[in-house]
């Protein structure tokens, strides 16, 4: 079988990107990044999972606005050290500038109106579609920095479903479990530091 190095350069040279250009995104290219997801692994082929796309320009400052909710929500009650007064304040001031703000938000969704397994094990089949989804996840912000894009994987707001739920209207019965904000990059982070190999690897 052929290597691909490019492919590795792709996923080793992609970083999470919080500042993004106004400009907007094709809807061709949203098609192929949700295209790319779903070509993830699926426990069971049973592709539990939908995408809610929003590039409408309402519905997006809206879901911007939660987010800086969310946020406060994870400095102040989450973090098991809450940010200093005065951190959370800055935080909030560059979010209020324009961090998290995508031209792109998809939402991804856990979609068990389609059952697998007996519902005794509802909860493994439910952590295998998560699972599942997390994949697909990995998978559009890869093809999103393929294409020229960048993004980040947004978990806050599972800290404000029911209200993302407003401005996202899922189909009934699925479950956010996270967001991604996309866009052409208005910064160039650079890698951040990974715990080495031999903390996280055991060959036997």
């Amino acid at each position: 079988m052929a290597t691909c190095p490019c492919f590795l350069e792709t996923l080793m040279s992609r970083r999470s990107v919080r500042r993004f250009r106004p400009d907007p995104i094709p809807r061709e290219l949203v098609e192929r990044i949700v295209e790319a997801g779903i070509r993830a692994p699926t426990a069971g082929g049973g592709e539990q999972w939908f995408f809610v796309a929003v590039l409408d320009e309402a519905r997006r400052r809206r879901i911007h606005e939660l987010l800086i909710q969310a946020h406060m929500r994870y400095a102040q009650e989450v973090l098991r050290t809450p940010l200093p007064r005065d951190k959370a304040e800055r935080w909030l001031r560059v979010m209020r500038r324009g961090e998290y703000l995508a031209p792109l938000y998809i939402a991804a969704y856990l979609d068990l109106r389609k059952r697998l397994y007996r519902d005794e094990y509802l909860e493994l089949e439910r952590l295998w579609a998560i699972q599942s989804l997390a994949a697909a996840i990995e998978n559009m912000l890869l093809a999103a920095h393929g294409l020229g894009l960048g993004g980040v994987w947004l978990g806050v707001p599972l800290l404000m479903r029911r209200e993302f739920d407003e401005v996202l209207q899922p189909p009934e019965g699925c479950e956010l479990q996270g967001i991604l904000a996309i866009g052409y990059r208005a910064e160039e982070p650079g890698p951040r530091p990974r715990r080495p190999l031999h903390e996280v690897l055991r060959t036997i």
